[in-house]
């Protein structure tokens, strides 16, 4: 069978359209047929990209996927339907869902000022968990458990079917007993808000685990927030783990009661105080009625339409052309080129003019609409099709316009010709322009004269509006010379409207508003520079800079997406995307975005120390050693050299560790986070003096970290020492004193 791009053959699957693609996969449409040309019905085709597919890492978690989900024959599990190779490149057919995530449901619903409403949530959690409860219990062929548990059980991963169907996708980072996993154990994974705290702790981890996913699930749609908050990764994850989260009806009152307790028996911090399955979490649930009662699947399919409406949501119209772009539609199908040597080459295939996002399973990334990467360039339309493929994209996604008469009529720009003399009829050419005599022109010259003549009063009252204020340069200079924030914003207010303003002007005075923290102020001007200065890459990285720092996800997404079309080869948008996915909690879309500006530009200081300090906080610790590797060869940079003996440290390979944690020493010695790694590979090596001084150091450089002085805790405790114990007990509840119950609760003399 060919290779290459361009190889639409997969297997006994033939490809027609790719539906989606992302920083790890796309997918596509495509039909399974038989040697005897017998045709199966539409399903989804998921591949790694090939610049992926060497990479035994990423390899491992796509075919842990499959392996796993496989394992789970349930209505509220995604269907595998084959797990395949083409040639040295692993691939899944799977069944092709349409509809959208959980949370995109919940992200529209707050765009519109509302949430979801109660019965729905309850629906699609009750119907997830469903799905759960069966991997739960999956056995192999001899009745062995398998004992699979999700990991990242969250919104993102939860498909909600426009007919209503809920289903649990994306089993790339599940563990199963018999089966191993896609990730080391110990390692955090996911999206930590939804993170048990026996996973934080880096301890083995069942099915009540995922039960915890749910509670935060249930608790964020009873209170509009989530159970556990902060504003650093560290700050939420410690908060989990102390497991006190504050009942919904301190948020609202009028939670039923019944269910605040159902939510917070899941939240419980351990998991034996949990319910003992997800069949009991859900009986608990359907048993309360009343206020709480549970939706039908066909509120589910209408609440669906009303968020997503068929003829207007871009990706169900962008799955319906991938259908239509399928040879088979109302076609005869050809025997697959792979079991017919004579054939004639393959079809190409049709791709989508506009891209947007169509949400289908997933491994670690969402797959957003985007261009398709220089990697695989999309091929030509269908031989015959009366349309280039991005034209009938356009065309379909353009109400009130219809498509040209024929293939190269967009393009044609000469009107045809008509003599002067001719009295016939006036008619339209190819653009839909009126063309007529002598007369039909001198009309329209005079129209065009009068409004010629209006843009030029309005010219000039604008001139006289404005030329009596002080220039943009000017009002620039002084803001920022502006002693405060509310001064720089002051004198910034309303530049975006001003006609004189640059370019260039408007990105200085957003950047001023962004130092300011005046964020709202330097999104509304970004929005104006957007709107006049559309190609100009730095009105949608500002844009997306500002709706980052406001939370607004979805806006910020679509900036660095035009961003990222307009400057294909800029790092700056993968690496505010990259920032985004962080503040999000999606530490793998985050590792995403850098891996891609890593491909790019994999010398940079700005991608190759975070890149590896992202891989290594993933547990990624092989690709963490490689990239931060290469990185201290040709650089010596204290940080990554620390973070460089963490990875050490983990791999077991402590005098290594210690040797790269005392070169980062040297290197920086207020470098806080390298002692408080140094202390941890002295403890390893049996020097608890050495290591009681590293910690005391990292505490001294940065007291506002507890974990020095937890970690000092715990070696005393090691030792017997029961009056250091208490000394640093005493020390952790006056400096946190919300925290030190927690912080002390494995510091216990004789442990």
């Amino acid at each position: 069978m060919e290779s290459g791009p361009n190889t639409y053959w997969v297997g006994r699957y033939r490809l027609s359209a790719r539906i989606a693609t992302g920083g790890m996969a796309e997918v596509y449409l495509g039909r399974r047929f038989e040697d005897d040309g017998a045709r199966g019905p539409a399903v989804a085709v998921k591949r790694l990209m090939p610049h992926l597919a060497s990479d035994r890492r990423v390899v491992q978690m796509f075919l842990n996927e499959a392996r796993i989900t496989a394992q789970v024959r349930h209505p509220n599990v995604v269907a595998i339907l084959e797990l395949g190779m083409e040639g040295t490149e692993p691939f899944i057919a799977m069944e092709l869902l349409e509809g959208r995530s959980f949370a995109e449901l919940r992200q529209e619903a707050a765009e519109r000022g509302q949430r979801v409403p109660l019965g729905i949530t309850l629906r699609v959690l009750v119907e997830a968990c469903r799905g759960l409860d069966a991997a739960h219990r999956a056995v192999d062929e001899a009745g062995r458990p398998l004992r699979i548990v999700h990991r990242d059980f969250t919104p993102d991963n939860i498909h909600v079917g426009v007919n209503g169907a809920v289903k649990v996708i994306d089993f790339g980072i599940a563990k199963a007993d018999a089966l191993g996993s896609g990730t080391e154990p110990g390692v955090l994974k996911g999206k930590f808000f939804y993170m048990s705290p026996e996973m934080i702790a880096g301890k083995p981890v069942d099915h009540r685990a995922d039960l915890f996913a749910a509670g935060v699930m249930l608790y964020e749609q009873l209170c509009g927030r989530r159970p556990f908050t902060g504003m650093t990764a560290e700050e939420v994850l410690g908060r989990i783990a102390e497991g006190r989260a504050r009942p919904p009806t301190a948020f609202d009152p009028s939670v039923p009661a019944a269910l605040e307790l159902v939510c917070l028996t899941a939240l419980q911090r351990d998991p034996a105080a949990r319910f003992d399955s997800l069949e009991s979490f859900i009986d608990a649930i359907e048993a309360i009625g009343g206020q709480a009662e549970v939706a039908t699947g066909e509120q589910v399919a209408a609440y669906v339409d009303t968020l997503f409406p068929p003829d207007r949501d871009p990706k169900r119209q962008a799955l319906r052309r991938a259908r239509m772009a399928d040879p088979s539609h109302g076609g005869t199908p050809p025997i697959p080129r792979a079991f017919d040597p004579n054939a004639a080459p393959h079809d190409a295939m049709t791709m989508p003019g506009a891209w947007p996002q169509v949400f289908l399973p997933d491994v670690g990334a969402t797959l957003h609409g985007e261009p398709p990467d220089s990697v695989r360039p999309p091929p030509p339309a269908f031989p015959g099709s009366t349309e280039a493929a991005t034209v009938a994209g356009f065309r379909a996604s353009s109400p009130g316009i219809s498509p040209p008469s024929r293939p190269d009529a967009a393009m044609d720009s000469t009107p045809p010709t008509r003599n002067p003399a001719d009295s016939s009829p006036p008619t339209r050419n190819d653009s839909g322009i009126t063309q007529g005599g002598p007369r039909r022109r001198s009309r329209w010259g005079l129209a065009l004269a009068g409004v010629l003549g209006l843009a030029a009063l309005g010219a000039g009252g604008t001139w006289y509006l404005t030329r009596t204020e002080s220039s943009p340069t000017e009002r620039l200079a002084k803001a920022q010379a502006a002693d405060t924030p509310a001064a720089k914003v002051s004198l910034l207010s309303g530049l975006g409207a001003d006609p004189r303003a640059t370019a260039e002007e408007l990105a200085q005075a957003g950047t001023t508003l962004l130092t300011a923290r005046a964020h709202p102020q330097a999104l509304e001007l970004a929005e104006a520079y957007v709107a006049r200065f559309p190609k100009d890459v730095e009105a949608h990285l500002l844009a997306a800079q500002a709706a980052t720092e406001l939370n607004r996800g979805k806006r910020a997404e679509r900036a660095l997406d035009e961003a990222l079309a307009l400057a294909p080869k800029d790092l700056r948008p993968s690496l505010m995307l990259a920032d985004l996915r962080e503040r999000q909690g999606d530490l793998s879309g985050a590792v995403a975005a850098l891996a891609k500006a890593y491909a790019q530009k994999p010398g940079t200081a700005r991608v190759a120390p975070r890149y590896g300090r992202m891989l290594s906080q993933s547990g990624r610790l092989d690709e963490a050693a490689t990239v931060l590797s290469a990185w201290t060869r040709e650089h010596d940079d204290a940080a990554s050299l620390a973070e460089l003996g963490f990875v050490r440290f983990r791999q077991e390979r402590v005098d290594e560790a210690a040797t790269l944690l005392k070169r980062a020493v040297r290197k920086d010695a207020r470098l806080a986070v390298a002692h408080y790694y140094l202390g941890a590979v002295l403890f390893r090596q049996g020097d608890s003096t050495g290591a009681e001084r590293a910690y005391r150091e990292a505490d001294k450089l940065a007291p506002e970290d507890p974990r020095a002085l937890a970690a000092r805790c715990q070696l005393h405790a090691h030792g017997g020492n029961a009056t250091a114990v208490a000394e640093v007990k005493r020390t952790l509840e006056e400096r946190f004193p919300e925290r030190a119950n927690v912080l002390a609760a494995e510091c216990k003399t004789g442990n």
